[in-house]
């Protein structure tokens, strides 16, 4: 995706806004919820497209912990208890990692998207990703917990004849 991050106040998808104003609503405008305060109950209709990692050692890497069954079928396999650093070089992980670095360090939720997917295989795919920090302490962030929008390119508009 060559989409810059911006404020996660400017998603598209229904379904990443709701799971925003879960989050939003579960900070009560603390930095951030305690993972703890994620469940299942308060995201039961986005469970199969959200995702979330570990911060580990203040962001040097991330560990994968849990995603939805949309994410596993989107990246072809579990991740769980792999660092990210194992995929580094891949355009699909290091702009992940630069979504997950940015969130950790400003502190704040952020999007990317919508735009065309990196992964090998899901060109085709257009995402769209909200990535929302969590604190076990109220001052750092100890795991970033999101949600992606997996959908198809839009078909390209069709130009007037004449027009290539």
């Amino acid at each position: 995706m060559n989409v810059v991050m911006g404020s996660a106040d400017g998603l598209v998808s229904e379904r990443l806004i709701g799971v925003y104003d879960a989050w939003r609503r579960t900070a009560a405008g603390r930095l951030a919820p305690k993972r703890e305060e994620i469940t299942p109950a308060l995201l039961k209709s986005a469970l199969p497209w959200i995702w979330m990692i570990d911060v580990v050692d203040g962001g040097k890497d991330y560990r994968f912990r849990i995603a939805g069954d949309r994410i596993i079928q989107f990246m072809g396999r579990r991740y769980a208890g792999h660092m990210l650093s194992e995929f580094s070089g891949q355009p699909f992980f290091d702009h992940m990692l630069s979504i997950l670095k940015a969130c950790t360090e400003q502190k704040r939720p952020l999007a990317s998207g919508p735009g065309r997917s990196k992964m090998p295989g899901r060109e085709f795919q257009e995402l769209e990703v909200v990535a929302l920090p969590l604190s076990e302490d109220g001052e750092t962030v100890t795991t970033i917990f999101g949600a992606m929008e997996i959908r198809l390119v839009p078909p390209a508009a069709k130009l007037p004849k004449g027009q290539h």
